[in-house]
This record gives C-alpha cells, sequence and structure tokens, in this order.
C-alpha cells in the first residue's frame, strides 16, 4: 500500500495516542515512510495563533514551520500508518501543491 507523505506545514492527527494530539509536520521522509513534527500542545500560545492565522496561505505556514524546526524543539518521528489528515490532505485552506518535477 502506498502512503501518500503531508506536506510541511501540514497539521494532522496522530492515531496511536487517546487524546488524538495535533502534529505540525516539519519534515518528512520518503524512503523510510515517517514524517517528523512538533505537537501543537508543546508550542507556544502564540506560534499555536499564528499557525490558525496562516490557514490557506501555504508560504505563511511553511515560513513558521521553518522557525518551528529551528527552535530546537522536541520533535516525534511517525511511521505514515500512525497519523491522519485533518479532513483533508495538505494545509487546510490551500489547493493541491503543485507536484515537483
Amino acid at each position: 500500500m502506498t502512503t501518500t507523505l503531508p506536506e510541511v506545514g501540514e497539521v494532522v492527527v496522530l492515531k496511536t495516542y487517546e487524546s488524538d494530539p495535533w502534529l505540525l509536520v516539519c519534515a518528512t521522509n520518503d524512503d523510510a515512510q515517517t514524517i517528523t513534527g512538533t505537537l501543537l500542545a508543546d508550542l507556544a500560545h502564540e506560534t499555536v495563533l499564528r499557525i490558525a492565522a496562516s490557514i490557506g496561505d501555504r508560504p505563511r505556514r511553511r515560513r513558521l514551520t521553518e522557525a518551528v524546526r529551528r527552535a530546537d524543539l522536541r520533535t516525534l518521528e511517525v511511521p505514515v500508518r500512525d497519523y491522519r489528515h485533518r479532513g483533508g490532505p495538505g494545509i487546510q485552506g490551500c489547493s493541491s501543491p503543485a507536484p515537483v518535477n
């Protein structure tokens, strides 16, 4: 079964925890079929508000995600089978990203 990795900046739900926490995807590894991200619960309230304000704005979301990645916060590496999309794949409010050639 082939699973499409979420895009960097997407917020996904972790299925392996009872509380279904949200994870900001900071990196993907197609070869290992894993994603690496930071739990929204581990971010400052202001950062979460900025992420929410970036709905529909892929460049802004990517800049915020890069700032979170550089902040050296705790991250989780998760197999693709352990997450699900929130509503649908992609950054909420954005059209599907153009394929990379």
